[in-house]
């Protein structure tokens, strides 16, 4: 059997303070309900409502991780572009420029290399404990 949805037609108000407004928000954000008014029939109807735990420290780790991603992509575009621009040399003289250019890029490379190590033995750190 298949269950008939019906659309809802009844509307019920209830008045609320900021504060009150506030931590209803609040506490609907923490679950997987996509609207406030679902949340509030989960509550009315005794429905089960799922609440989504955040850990802080994961999601710090992962808005660093991102950054970290970031700038990887970036070096990343810096070296594609340096590898083709190595392709039109004609000349010993370029090509030694070349080389300087790349070492300078390297560096950058291996610091934020370094830097992804640290933050990635840092997060292992914080969650084994």
């Amino acid at each position: 059997m298949k269950k008939r949805k019906s659309n809802r037609t009844r509307l019920v108000g209830v008045r609320l303070t900021l504060d009150e407004y506030a931590r209803l928000e609040d506490k609907c954000s923490k679950t997987t309900c996509r609207a406030l008014s679902e949340f509030v029939r989960h509550l009315i109807f005794n429905r089960p409502v799922t609440v989504i735990e955040r850990n802080d420290s994961f999601d710090k780790a992962v808005l660093e991780l991102t950054r970290l991603r970031k700038g990887l992509t970036e070096i990343g575009n810096n070296f594609n572009q340096s590898v083709k621009r190595l392709h039109t040399f004609n000349q010993v003289l370029e090509l030694r420029d070349w080389i300087a250019n790349y070492e300078s890029e390297r560096m950058l490379l291996f610091a934020v290399l370094y830097e992804i190590k640290r933050q990635t033995d840092k997060i292992a750190d914080q969650y084994l404990q």
